[in-house]
């Protein structure tokens, strides 16, 4: 389904909903329902499967070679299918906590939990996120028995004071309670297991998973498309619960606040922290200290108040289920405010002064300390290796940047030059040193599309609205482009205020993506039935790929083909079929062929676009008949193919 399929059929399941609730809800619950129907489905057919293997064995009615063959065949294709759905959802991670070491922290979950109607926690994790979520975990898959965790980002609490917290919290809970209705909370956990469902099973590469992937890759955006209406009105309807318990002034604080958080994160602390790489080999010793400096240190209010105005003015997108800021302040000015509750500060939103109690200090107590410590200590571990590479790479920079300032100061630099400088100057130094140099370049380049890219986004994160030119340069120069430059046009016209303009070039950027997509799934699957042309590649290159080939013990022979496609056709598109050694009682040879198709995508040095196919025996005559009838498509023969 593409984006812009998706979002039409949103549309219209938004407007029906409104129309008809119950008939809405009707149709999603079957929608839900055919997701389970077909689980159930296949594997009733492999547990039938089993079943007849086992009673035609019992009976001894089976005994020719080729039965048995067969009756063996379907009791491993059978095993691959239950495996293939026996998935085993990981566990979030973090710091756990508990009651004992953290009693004002529990204190609050229980009466948020008593008063929205949430089920028991069995865990609570700090977490390095500026979040706080509730995750469920499936210890059934999409049957369920859930463990529920609550993940609370101490990065948060740490920029939090307790009110906003709490405000923040209560929302988090809204969402497992029971204001959302049984139904409500049914689909609420059914859309985020099968989004996981599909992760875990395309994440696992297994050849029985194409049995559920294919169905879910279809399904999922299908469920996701039909629940999101309902998705998205549980959003608010968890705004509206958590204004209940801590008011709607708060509740707005908390939200505002968040946003500007963000910002700020992005803006002054992770720059200045990835900084650091240039100067020092390891990570700080504790970065959350580093966020607290930040968060301490005076932040202007004009900047404040551009964030805020920048917020502001996003729309609700079909992009996300959480409406824009502007229209969840506005759904929450509608509830009456609770009896005696504070008005909301002047220079709204409410960023924590240095002197206020954070909610980490407040809620983790006297355990504040050690859970910081032991979450510094994760993270430094977490990021030693990248963070030595990224100095190593720095190190390198300063001195590739040194000889190209030599270079430039006596015989000048060439086109690659210029951008090879601009992006190390920029990744040294700051965006305004490698502007002049990307300048430069484009008075002898006018057409680069990178570097066409790099000044339009330079120019917009100033606010100087010339960047567009830039853009639109950038994106005609290359269809590579097209996404980045539509997607920062986009952003920056949103935060102005111009949505027309702005969709104009989400509508594009879709229409690329989803070209792309089509392209993609065009390649992603090679078939006898596909239609195939001679490869077209130099004698050379074909006799590089046979020696390569050649080695390969476990390699009978192997085809090479170009597989024709409708979209992107000046992009070839190769496939390199590999029929392997395997005796006749092989038939599955899952693990063998599996172990034969890493070593090939690793070892192998193939024409981009090329897809490694290695056939099954049975199914390897087929493929062998469609190969032969294409010219020069046999790169290697090493034994006979024909029995």
């Amino acid at each position: 389904m593409s984006d812009t399929q998706f979002e039409q059929l949103v549309r219209r399941l938004e407007t029906y909903a409104r129309n008809y609730p119950t008939q809405y809800k009707q149709k999603v619950a079957l929608v839900a329902a055919l997701g389970y129907a077909y689980v159930l489905a296949v594997l009733g057919l492999a547990l039938a499967v089993v079943a007849w293997l086992i009673l035609s064995l019992k009976d001894g009615g089976s005994s020719h070679l080729s039965s048995i063959k067969l009756l063996f065949g379907l009791g491993v294709l059978a095993a691959i299918i239950l495996r293939a759905f026996w998935v085993r959802f990981t566990p979030p991670t973090g710091y756990e906590v508990y009651r004992e070491d953290t009693p004002r922290l529990f204190l609050l979950i229980d009466k948020l939990t008593t008063a929205l109607g949430t089920p028991p926690f069995h865990h609570v994790l700090i977490v390095n996120d500026l979040n706080a979520a509730v995750a469920q975990r499936p210890r059934l898959g999409i049957f369920g028995w859930y463990q529920n965790y609550l993940l609370l980002g101490l990065p948060l609490m740490l920029a939090m004071t307790p009110a906003q917290f709490r405000a923040v919290l209560a929302h988090e809970f809204g969402h497992l309670g029971h204001h959302h209705g049984r139904f409500s909370g049914w689909i609420y956990r059914t859309r985020t297991v099968w989004l996981r469902l599909l992760e875990e099973l395309r994440a696992r590469d297994h050849w029985g998973s194409v049995l559920f992937t294919k169905f879910l890759d279809w399904y999922a955006p299908f469920f996701n498309a039909y629940s999101f209406a309902l998705a998205r009105a549980q959003e608010y309807e968890a705004d509206r619960q958590a204004a209940r318990l801590v008011g709607p002034h708060a509740m707005k604080d908390a939200l505002a606040s968040i946003q500007a958080i963000a910002r700020l994160m992005d803006e002054l602390y992770w720059p200045a922290l990835n900084r650091r790489t240039i100067t020092n080999p390891t990570p700080p010793a504790s970065h959350l200290d580093e966020l607290i400096t930040v968060l301490q240190r005076v932040t202007p209010h004009d900047s404040i108040q551009k964030w805020m105005h920048e917020a502001m003015q996003q729309t609700t997108t079909y992009a996300d289920t959480h409406p824009a800021l502007a229209d969840r302040l506005a759904a929450l000015d509608q509830l009456p405010e609770k009896p005696n509750a504070p008005e909301p500060p002047a220079d709204f939103p409410h960023l924590r002064g240095p002197h206020e109690a954070t909610a980490a200090n407040y809620y983790l107590d006297a355990h504040a300390t050690a859970t910081r410590e032991a979450l510094d200590r994760s993270w430094a571990e977490s990021v030693a290796d990248e963070w030595r590479q990224k100095h190593e790479e720095m190190a390198a920079a300063r001195a590739r940047c040194q000889a190209l300032s030599d270079k430039s100061a006596t015989v000048g630099l060439s086109i690659d030059e210029l951008w090879e400088y601009a992006c190390q100057m920029e990744a040294l130094e700051s965006d305004r040193a490698a502007l002049p140099l990307l300048q430069q370049l484009l008075t002898k380049a006018p057409t680069h599309a990178a570097a066409n890219l790099a000044v339009g986004r330079l120019l917009l994160a100033q606010d100087d609205q010339s960047g567009l030119l830039y853009l639109e340069k950038a994106l005609a120069a290359d269809r590579e482009a097209v996404i980045p430059a539509c997607q920062l046009a986009s952003s920056y016209l949103e935060r102005r205020g111009n949505h027309k303009e702005s969709m104009r070039y989400r509508v594009k950027a879709q229409r690329q993506r989803q070209q792309l997509l089509d392209a993609e799934a065009e390649r992603s699957t090679i078939k006898p039935g596909d239609s195939f042309e001679p490869h077209g590649l130099s004698t050379e290159v074909i006799e590089g790929i046979a020696r390569q080939l050649a080695s390969k013990t476990d390699v009978q022979a192997a085809y090479l083909v170009r597989k024709k496609v409708q979209t992107l056709t000046s992009i070839p598109c190769y496939a390199l079929v590999i029929i392997p050694h395997r005796a006749w009682y092989e038939l599955d040879a899952e693990g063998s062929n599996q172990a034969l198709l890493e070593k090939l995508r690793t070892t192998l040095t193939l024409p981009g676009n090329t897809y490694i196919l290695i056939v099954d025996q049975l199914i390897k005559h087929r493929w062998i008949n469609t190969l032969k009838a294409i010219p020069q498509s046999a790169i290697l023969r090493t034994h006979t193919t024909a029995s």
